[in-house]
């Protein structure tokens, strides 16, 4: 298992945490944890310092971000560590759901694989359902 960083603009962490919980249950949300960043303090060493009390030495993380070039990934990047800490960004709930959900992979890398792939697989635009 891995821990579950989830670090977003303003509240929508805790919003999707909130309905991670809903569609799935309380008991599925251990190891996993926000940070919002705030519009009034963007201060790159406070937010970092509140990364690294998640990042446990030879624990497995994964940081979810909203948007790749935002805050939230900036600041994420610096505790990239191959095997160890990665960073995903464009979260969204399928995402999450698979990553609290899944138990059995290979790697950490194929887990990071299998994650990213349930966030892409579940973007679907209804015009091209042929409904």
């Amino acid at each position: 298992m891995f821990n579950i960083l989830i670090i977003t603009h303003g509240e929508l962490c805790e919003e999707l945490k909130a309905s991670l919980e809903f569609v799935m249950g309380e008991k599925i949300l251990r190891n996993i944890y926000t940070i919002t960043i705030d519009k009034e303090s963007r201060d790159f060493d406070t937010y970092a310092n509140r990364i690294s009390n998640f990042i446990i030495d030879d624990q497995k993380t994964i940081i979810f971000t909203d948007m790749f070039g935002g805050t939230p990934s900036n600041i994420s990047l610096s505790f990239f560590k191959k095997d160890l800490v990665e960073i995903i960004s464009g979260v969204n709930l399928p995402m999450l759901i698979k990553a609290s959900t899944l138990e059995k992979y290979e790697s950490f890398e194929e887990a990071v694989k299998i994650i990213s792939n349930s966030g892409k697989e579940n973007i679907i635009v209804a015009g091209d359902l042929n409904i």
